[in-house]
């Protein structure tokens, strides 16, 4: 069953849609197609309508278990606790990894196993993964600056760590701590909502990306489970959805790397299973023989991406042979095959480790989210996903951000991408003005 099914109209989206072998409008890709009935436009308006309400009604329940004020932090007060920064401080370091050029933000060392950051005095030199003068209140309160190209860290690279840490909290869900932040007089963060490294190039390191991604997912995999394509002579999820190319979008678009900010990505490539550098914003078709018609021009730009043009397993090796991802049993029998062997606990886990080979996936059964077995991890993904979405709404409302406006565009945008062909003859969709509260498909 569809998460939230009581509260979200899968079924109203589903019924606008029909799944397809192939699409001649998208390249005969198997894939599914909007419904041509005349009432499409307003089931897709309802299915998007009860959306964003149901986040709304969430955040706001989910609001009203913290204070209901905070008063403003004082200047150099300190408001990542002790606590919240052993909670965040992985995943900052491996943010930090990604970004340790000298013109970003310098070399990080490994997180101490027994303490976190105590250089207190403004001259220290400090290369750990979170400084303790990036959880004052003061490192919340660099303003974006515009910047030309090429320039972006050398007049935002403050705001921009800062940004990183705000996105940390939002994957863990602390919400006291971003709800103190937000109470801040002279906080800035709703400038760095939707933020590119200059005008030229697309938005893609603002903390929209956090909601956005959890959004096309959330909607994919709720919806393939409505249709009973998807589903064997037995009643069981067969893998034939993982060839469909809103699927194969969704998998590689929200674990991409090649983004000015991948923070994003990190929960997605978990549960799909997918590593770092598998798919790159500026792909190249690993076997050129087969795919090298997609080419063209003085940089050999893709025309298209074949999604829904290939099994799943070749969507993994098209940009580079994919290889074995772990999952956590894997490592727990390979360390047990080497204490069998007479190695020593400790002597094992170092062996592992140097070879990385750490679990690497959420999955059971690999590569197939529907499967029986692995409905719990299913239902736990879902879940987060959903409250991705209901905490970038409670911190956007903090900042007094019009959250149901930027939510009803990002499921819009989110529809367009994954169901919507331009022989569909729905391209957008607007605010009636007689009644905020109705998003029209028009």
């Amino acid at each position: 069953m569809a998460h939230q099914a009581h509260n979200i109209p899968w079924t109203v989206l589903a019924s606008t849609l029909k799944l397809k072998t192939a699409n001649s409008c998208q390249h005969h890709a198997q894939n599914f197609h909007v419904r041509k009935e005349p009432d499409r436009g307003k089931k897709l308006t309802y299915f998007s309508n009860a959306f964003v309400k149901n986040a709304l009604d969430h955040a706001r329940c989910e609001r009203d278990k913290y204070p209901k004020n905070y008063d403003p932090p004082a200047d150099d007060e300190v408001v990542i606790s002790d606590e919240v920064a052993k909670t965040i401080e992985p995943t900052v370091y491996r943010w930090r990894l990604y970004h340790d050029a000298p013109d970003e933000f310098d070399t990080v060392q490994e997180p101490k196993k027994h303490g976190i950051c105590q250089h207190m005095k403004p001259d220290e030199i400090c290369h750990c993964p979170l400084p303790f003068k990036e959880r004052k209140i003061s490192a919340f309160l660099n303003p974006h600056t515009y910047n030309s190209c090429y320039e972006f860290y050398k007049h935002n690279r403050d705001g921009f760590f800062n940004l990183e840490v705000v996105k940390s909290l939002l994957l863990y869900g602390e919400m006291d701590t971003i709800l103190r932040v937000c109470a801040a007089e002279y906080i800035d963060l709703e400038t760095w909502w939707e933020q590119s490294q200059c005008a030229c190039m697309q938005p893609d390191l603002g903390w929209d990306k956090i909601c956005r991604l959890a959004i096309d997912s959330y909607v994919l995999l709720n919806l393939i489970q409505c249709f009973p394509e998807t589903w064997d002579n037995a009643g069981t999820p067969s893998d034939a959805y993982t060839s469909i190319k809103a699927y194969q979008y969704v998998v590689r678009h929200c674990t991409k790397s090649g983004w000015t900010s991948d923070i994003a990505t990190y929960p997605h490539r978990q549960f799909f299973g997918i590593e770092k550098g598998q798919f790159k914003s500026y792909p190249t078709p690993h076997d050129i023989g087969q795919w090298g018609h997609l080419l063209e021009g003085k940089y050999q730009d893709m025309t298209y991406y074949p999604y829904g043009l290939m099994p799943y397993q070749e969507l993994l090796d098209f940009e580079k042979p994919m290889g074995y991802q772990p999952h956590a049993t894997d490592v727990t029998h390979v360390q047990w095959i080497l204490c069998q062997r007479g190695l020593p606990p400790e002597l094992a886990d170092a062996i592992l480790d140097e070879a990385d080979y750490t679990p690497k996936r959420r999955l059971r059964v690999a590569d197939q989210p529907l499967h029986p077995e692995n409905r719990a991890e299913l239902e736990s993904y879902l879940k987060y996903c959903w409250q991705l979405i209901v905490r970038c709404t409670m911190m956007g409302q903090a900042l007094g951000m019009d959250m149901e406006l930027l939510l009803g565009n990002m499921i819009r945008l989110s529809i367009g991408d994954l169901f919507i062909c331009k022989c569909a003859k729905i391209h957008h969709w607007t605010f009636d003005d007689k009644d905020r509260d109705l998003l029209v498909f028009k």
